[in-house]
């Protein structure tokens, strides 16, 4: 059976408040123009996406640099059910299931449940230490049904510019996926596709992230 992970790709879809929001419109009809064509204007970290190195790393590898396997493979999706926005250290993610070599490592919160709300703008979020227990087990992949595997950017004392979550994965070559739908596979061990689009030289690219039981 498979499962969508991803929110719809709309205007209505979660982005950092740093950034510009999506803008849909429809630019021909078929009434008038015998088809319908709709032009969108959106940040390439907009909605379900994968972060490139390069999205935090001057001269990091971009979307095309990085092979197709990258973004495939089996998964666990640990259980970390959250009742307020805290930060989640290496024991938070051990309790929540079985990492091993090589997975593709999704965390569920819960959080994804407030999708399309002011809540879901303050989140959980990993430690350093968290980050650091991730790349010495060798996953393959990160991803979140948060807006951010780093602190929300409203609760940082350094004004919202440190991302040393992001840094220490993409740095060892770990993609980052944001604002996944998890609950419906949360505590299982999928495997999971979820290819970005190819962006030439892109440092994010929304993605269609599915996963089979």
């Amino acid at each position: 059976m498979w499962h969508d992970l991803s929110q719809p790709f709309g205007p209505a879809m979660d982005h950092s408040t740093a950034l510009a929001p999506p803008e849909f419109r429809t630019e021909r009809t078929v009434a008038e123009d015998g088809a319908r064509v709709t032009h969108f204007d959106a940040p390439t970290h907009a909605g379900t996406h994968v972060d490139a190195p390069a999205h935090v790393l001057d001269g990091g590898a971009t979307l095309d640099d990085l092979p197709l396997d990258a973004f495939a493979g089996e998964a666990v999706v640990l259980d970390v059910p959250c009742e307020s926005a805290r930060e989640l250290g290496p024991d938070d993610l051990r309790a929540g299931g079985e990492v091993r070599g090589g997975d593709v490592v999704l965390v569920h919160t819960g959080w994804g449940e407030k999708q399309g709300t002011e809540a879901y703008y303050e989140y959980p979020w990993l430690s350093a230490s968290a980050a650091e227990w991730l790349v010495e087990r060798g996953v393959k992949l990160l991803g979140t049904d948060t807006l951010s595997p780093d602190e929300p950017r409203s609760l940082r004392s350094d004004g919202g510019e440190s991302y040393p979550v992001h840094r220490r994965l993409l740095e060892a070559g770990v993609p980052i996926a944001e604002n996944l739908r998890l609950s419906a596979v949360a505590g299982r061990r999928v495997e999971v596709v979820g290819f970005p689009l190819r962006i030439e030289g892109g440092d994010g690219a929304p993605t269609r992230f599915v996963a089979r039981t």
